[in-house]
């Protein structure tokens, strides 16, 4: 009997051999969850049953702010979001002979995903172009009608300067409304009048903030224009009349380099450089002078933020994919030695546009980014920035690059993302007329008023324990019209 009683030194051994293999079982556990990416409570969960089994006096639970560093989804909602825009242009355009000059201005509000609102005035916009016909042909319908098609040609310099305030809400933005335009209307005739700065002397315009944000810009586009109708004339008249009806179409290619400055914070000013490239495509028909076009509008742009140091603290791509049906209206006359009339469109468009954003905290993401673009330039813009041109973008930033570099880990990593979907209304007018005498003079007159306002929205989510990115709603970026 005695033989097989075992006392407390009998089962040493064997105890031993299941602490240590218990130890090895619970050390797998936690490597395997730090290979994993497992959440970091549940890793501390692992170490606290480490500490208990291996006899530590010092064991505690893990607190809820070890999660403090894991990634959420708010630290990826995007800077900037429009919820709505309103904008109103007016401008002239004076023809003489195959030259084309003209003025615009614009004034443009918006209201952003943050509660912040913005205000940016346009008052000089200066066009220089060439027009030119490419070519005409005209043949007789029958006694008395003529069917005739031409295109024209164009190029087109254009240069503008704005100033953008930015307020903490909508009620302070209203409140400066009238006295920015009131202030810009006063040094706009003192510029053009100088006897009116004695009136101004005496009633001096209201004072306004200084803007945060000033933007100058210089685009050239190309551009040409064809149509094909009918014009008719009585069996008494001398000449055929536009019957406003036939087939038209229209192809636009443009670039623009943008300026930016932003002085919101005087301790450390910005200055950016915004890269444009777009283009335009549109068919339409006319019966009677009244009719339909259909355009398509495509732009990607990206803008490079950069300090005092010149070092990029913040990189910027948008890609913009807008589609629109315009109803035109026009009355007037094409006759031998001139045309002119009335002219009215009123169009309703979608506007898809993706927004990628990657803010460079950092030394080393700084240099990062401005390797890449020492090495690949601005036309090595990220395809991933990119897809929404082509696609519906639901694959954009979801999974790290396979065989990306440096920079594509950090946009991956970093970058902040929006999909958004405007609904976009525009009215537009113009009237004027071109004689033709010699020189070809004509002017033109022009008002148009816009506004959008977003409908759906969302943002790319922060990366999940998968190691994938997904998008997620983004309710605090649409419009009350959309809700």
């Amino acid at each position: 009997m005695g033989a097989g009683i075992r006392g407390p030194g009998g089962d040493t051994g064997a105890a031993a051999t299941e602490y240590a293999a218990l130890v090895l079982l619970v050390a797998s556990l936690v490597g395997a969850i730090a290979v994993a990416g497992v959440p970091g409570r549940v890793a501390g969960l692992a170490e606290y049953g480490l500490c208990l089994v291996s006899g530590g006096d010092d064991c505690s639970l893990p607190a809820d702010g070890d999660q403090a560093d894991a990634p959420n989804d708010e630290d990826y909602l995007p800077p900037r979001c429009e919820v709505l825009q309103t904008q109103d242009k007016a401008g002239y355009s004076l023809y003489v002979g195959i030259f084309k000059f003209g003025e615009e201005y614009a004034f443009m509000e918006q209201q952003m995903a943050d509660g912040t609102y913005r205000m940016t005035l346009m008052p000089h916009n200066a066009e220089l172009g060439v027009e030119g016909k490419a070519f005409e042909v005209r043949t007789e319908g029958g006694r008395n009608m003529r069917l005739g098609a031409e295109a024209k040609v164009g190029a087109y310099l254009k240069a503008g300067v704005g100033d953008t305030w930015v307020f903490g809400n909508r009620a302070e933005a209203e409140s400066f409304k009238d006295d920015i335009i009131e202030n810009q209307t006063a040094m706009d005739s003192m510029a053009r009048n100088p006897g009116s700065a004695l009136y101004y002397a005496l009633n001096p315009p209201p004072e306004i903030p200084d803007p945060g944000i000033s933007t100058a810009t210089l685009r050239l586009e190309a551009g040409a224009n064809a149509e094909a109708g009918a014009r008719v004339k009585t069996s008494t008249a001398e000449q055929y009349w536009d019957t406003g009806t036939g087939l038209n179409g229209k192809v636009r290619v443009g670039g623009q380099v943008a300026v930016r400055t932003d002085t919101r914070d005087p301790d450390d000013p910005l200055t950016g450089t915004t890269y444009q490239v777009d283009g335009q495509v549109g068919v339409g028909t006319e019966i009677g002078g009244a009719g339909a076009e259909n355009l398509h509008n495509w732009s990607g742009a990206v803008r490079v933020m950069r300090n005092e140091a010149g070092e990029p603290v913040e990189i910027v791509y948008t890609t913009t994919v807008d589609s629109s049906i315009v109803d035109k209206d026009r009355l007037g006359n094409k006759r031998k030695n001139g045309k002119g009339g009335l002219k009215d469109k009123d169009a309703d468009a979608l506007l898809q546009e993706t927004r990628t954003t990657v803010q460079l905290d950092s030394p080393e993401e700084r240099a990062v980014a401005d390797r890449y673009l020492e090495e690949k330039g601005l036309t090595g813009m990220p395809a991933m920035a990119f897809s929404q041109l082509f696609g519906d973008g639901d694959d954009l930033l979801d999974a790290p690059p396979e065989e990306g570099g440096p920079f594509e880990d950090l946009l991956y990593d970093k970058a902040t993302v929006s999909n958004t979907v405007q609904e976009k209304s525009t009215d537009a007018s113009a009237f004027g007329g071109k004689v033709a005498l010699g020189m070809g003079l004509g002017l033109k007159l022009s008002t148009e008023s816009s506004e959008a306002h977003t409908v759906e929205a969302e943002f790319l989510g922060a990366p999940r324990p998968d190691g994938t990115r997904s998008f997620l709603e983004f309710p605090d970026c649409l419009s009350k019209e959309a809700e």
